[in-house]
């Protein structure tokens, strides 16, 4: 799973206090993709205003509201607001780095998530949805770094324990690799990809 938003039902995390996650899976390969949306985000569903970020009073909340419903130029837009508003809103840049992420815009996604660290540097989702898009541009070891952080800071983390099993089998670390899929299924028993992984590799030491 990759983690991606910074809003609350989406894909990332900042706050504990204020955040929750939304997962979904990759279509592109078995790295597990996770994005992030602030609190109370839910609640935006019943606001029948238009997108006009001179409305935006909550701009990363309505961010993240866009990024739930695939409406990225309006995320966009509310998130450059955002961050316009408060260059040093971890929240903001994460959740503008979470709609690069999202686009397919590893390296713009990057730097805004480095920002938000230099903001927060304890926050494990940053971290992961960092090493997300380290994979995308596939620096294995830079990816593995980040996945390593997010389960020290987190040590629970469980999609965290698959990314870095992906990107260890990605370098023919395999035992490394078999050992993070099965943590990961240990911590969360509904994962299928990890699952999946280790009947793989299983088989193919028979």
């Amino acid at each position: 799973m990759c983690t991606t938003l910074h809003s609350r039902r989406a894909s990332a995390q900042l706050h504990r206090s204020q955040w929750w996650l939304v997962k979904r899976l990759s279509a592109a390969s078995s790295l597990m993709v996770l994005a992030v949306l602030p609190s109370g985000a839910e609640g935006l569903s019943s606001i029948e205003l238009p997108h006009d970020p001179s409305h935006a009073e909550r701009p990363v909340e309505w961010c993240a509201y866009h990024i739930a419903r695939k409406e990225l130029i309006a995320a966009l837009s509310d998130c450059n607001y955002a961050v316009a508003q408060n260059p040093k809103s971890a929240a903001a840049l994460s959740n503008r780095g979470s709609v690069w992420l999202i686009a397919g815009e590893s390296k713009r996604s990057i730097r805004d998530f480095d920002a938000a660290l230099k903001i927060t540097p304890a926050d494990a989702s940053l971290h992961y949805n960092r090493g997300i898009a380290l994979s995308n541009l596939g620096l294995s070891h830079e990816a593995i770094a980040d996945f390593g952080e997010a389960i020290r800071l987190r040590p629970n983390f469980a999609i965290a324990h698959h990314n870095r099993g992906y990107e260890y089998e990605r370098l023919l670390r395999r035992d490394e690799a078999l050992a993070d899929y099965k943590r990961a299924l240990q911590l969360d028993a509904s994962l299928k990809p990890p699952a999946d992984a280790i009947r793989r590799m299983e088989k193919l030491s028979q």
